[in-house]
């Protein structure tokens, strides 16, 4: 049921606006809404001090993720242990991280000179520099190999070695200056722009800034210690953020502030029996339609295990749209159970739902009665269809569980279309109820009998059989009653578009009721992936253990990933039937904005 809203006007001194708060927020049933954009310097740091010190967290988590236990232990000794405030933690994380990043990147431009030198060898650059302070001039060249230099007159030329990039290094010696731009060798070649450090200070260089991110890192893991507290500091943070967005968002006029929001019609009079304690008034009203109020959804018990799909997927109907919990609740469960269509698979995710109940006494209950209810589902249908992992011929106990006219490709693509239309009419005898008495409710009784005509053309069309006498008279009345009801007469005008559409409206009808064919499709294509893979399987055989072993991995690995593809299948088509088809005949765009109470989150 969606929970009925009153939008709130609660008004305070502004001298008493953090009491208020306190007090709102202690109640935490207020949605509020920002009277103006949220700004003050107090927020913007508590926003910086908390991403501080979410960064923090994130950080130590990398590190402990990224050091092996082996190398925390014979790290040197940890600064960040020795610090016990959560301020000091956050400043030592933070400043080990810098160090990290500053080594990282003379460690980069380290490994980058090292890779540039690599066939220079090792020499002392302050040697040259020497030389040509004496006269002397050396330049360092690069040229592909194959390329034979030769040195020009009164000039030597001395190959130092080569890279891996088949580039080969010399070096050319002669006294006085030289201009290698008209210098002709024989052949290309690019000058070596000479190195501040030789080739074995690099390398301790890059030792020395490896083991600095090293010890860094030793140092961050071993904050793990102060997690907890962290965790504890950045909600007390959140929490502060949280109460000053709203303050902030308030209104004010004339000392007086003002919060605006939304409130369950049913914890109006506490919220007033608080509001006279503490000296403040309270304003409810009932929405204006069409305004965008927050979504607050309380599930009857029964259908409850939905809401763990709705959170997942993270749709929710709008507050001026109907809950169809329960309807999706229960031709999900259906769709499942024919998407995927096994009892093998079907007992398997019992079974994982009986197991995780047991050994996880945390497990959320909302999923697991779920995933119990899929799991009967798809055993369900998989015995009533005869398909046990592919076993053939079945055992006797599971033979007579089988119901024989499901074999049949066609009747089970006749049920498709029988479900289809049953889904669809929910959605427009439901419309019927809420519109009624208004005359409207008449074209919905005509929307009905078009979805039956439709659903007795499809089953014409694609399976070849006839069609009933009065299936044209279904058609014809529902025409007549849809153009005749549809609009209220005062909306002709406007409205008109929809009766230049009608006729793909129909279309798109039999389209819809054709969609639900999926469900066949995808089922069929569940049992042929693992039929494939039971062949290969036998035909490789289990006569000895390496055959055998082939065999099992092959099951494993077929069933598996057949279990995968059942279960985007789920997602994409048995979510689908519900959030489209169904929805958009009964005018849902899930647009719903969540009801978020201003409350103590911990």
């Amino acid at each position: 049921m969606i929970v009925p809203m009153k939008r709130l006007t609660l008004l305070c001194m502004d001298k008493d606006v953090d009491r208020i708060l306190g007090t709102v927020r202690d109640l935490g049933t207020v949605h509020v809404t920002s009277v103006q954009p949220p700004a003050g310097d107090d927020l913007e740091q508590s926003h910086q001090l908390l991403e501080r010190t979410q960064k923090a967290q994130e950080i130590i988590a990398r590190e402990v993720a990224a050091i092996a236990e082996k190398e925390r232990e014979t790290a040197p000794p940890s600064v960040g242990a020795e610090v016990s405030d959560v301020g000091e933690i956050v400043d030592r994380v933070h400043e080990l991280a810098k160090k990290q990043q500053d080594n990282t990147q003379l460690l980069d431009g380290y490994r980058f000179e090292i890779a540039r030198l690599s066939g220079l060898g090792d020499f002392d650059p302050a040697n040259i520099t020497r030389l040509e302070e004496s006269g002397i001039t050396v330049k360092l060249l690069q040229a592909p190999v194959g390329i034979i230099l030769s040195a020009p007159t009164g000039w030597q030329l001395q190959t130092l070695g080569s890279n891996e990039k088949d580039e080969v290094f010399y070096a050319l010696i002669g006294l006085g200056p030289v201009d290698l731009s008209g210098l002709d060798l024989g052949g290309t070649f690019t000058e070596v722009r000479l190195p501040q450090r030789s080739m074995s200070e690099l390398l301790i260089l890059a030792e020395q800034a490896e083991r600095d991110i090293a010890i860094a890192g030793a140092e961050i893991a071993d904050l793990a210690v102060h997690l907890l507290a962290l965790t504890e500091r950045a909600s007390q943070i959140s929490e502060r953020v949280a109460f000053l967005e709203v303050r902030e968002g308030m209104g004010d006029a004339d000392q007086v502030a003002y919060l605006q929001g939304y409130i369950p019609a049913d914890g109006v009079e506490r919220l007033r029996e608080h509001a006279r304690e503490v000296g403040c008034a309270v304003v409810a009203e009932t929405p204006r339609v069409g305004e965008n109020v927050p979504t607050l959804i309380r599930y009857p018990k029964i259908v409850k295990p939905i809401k763990i799909m709705f959170d997942v997927l993270k749709i929710l109907p709008s507050y001026w749209e109907t809950d169809v919990s329960w309807t999706f609740l229960l031709f999900f469960t259906i769709f499942v159970g024919m998407l995927i269509g096994d009892g093998g698979y079907g007992l398997l995710l019992v079974a994982v739902a009986a197991y995780v109940a047991i050994t996880k006494k945390n497990a959320p209950r909302g999923a697991l009665v779920m995933l119990l209810l899929l799991g009967i589902s798809v055993t369900a249908f998989g015995a009533m269809t005869g398909s046990w992992l592919g076993i053939a011929p079945l055992p006797a106990f599971l033979e007579v569980l089988k119901i024989p006219w499901l074999a049949e490709n066609d009747n089970v693509m006749s049920l498709c279309f029988l479900i289809g239309a049953i889904h669809i009419t929910i959605a427009h005898v439901w419309n019927m109820i809420e519109i009624f008495p208004r005359p409207q409710f008449l074209a919905q009784i005509g929307w009905t009998a078009i979805v039956w005509a439709m659903y007795f053309l499809a089953n014409s069309v694609v399976l070849g059989q006839g069609t009933p006498s009065f299936m044209i008279y279904l058609l014809a009345g529902g025409a007549v009653l849809v153009v005749l009801f549809m609009t209220p007469p005062a909306e002709l005008k406007q409205n008109a578009i929809n009766y230049v559409l009608l006729p793909l409206t129909l279309v798109n009808f039999f389209v819809d009721i054709i969609s639900y064919v999926r469900l066949f499709a995808v089922g069929v294509a569940t049992v042929a992936v693992m039929d494939s893979f039971n062949g290969m399987a036998a035909s490789i055989g289990f006569g000895n253990v390496l055959t055998a072993t082939f065999a099992v991995l092959i099951l494993i690995f077929g069933h598996s990933l057949n279990l995968v593809l059942a279960a985007l299948a789920v997602l994409v088509h048995g979510v689908r039937l519900n959030t489209l088809e169904f929805s958009s005949h009964k005018g849902l765009s899930w647009s719903g904005n969540p009801f978020r109470p201003f409350a103590r989150r911990s």
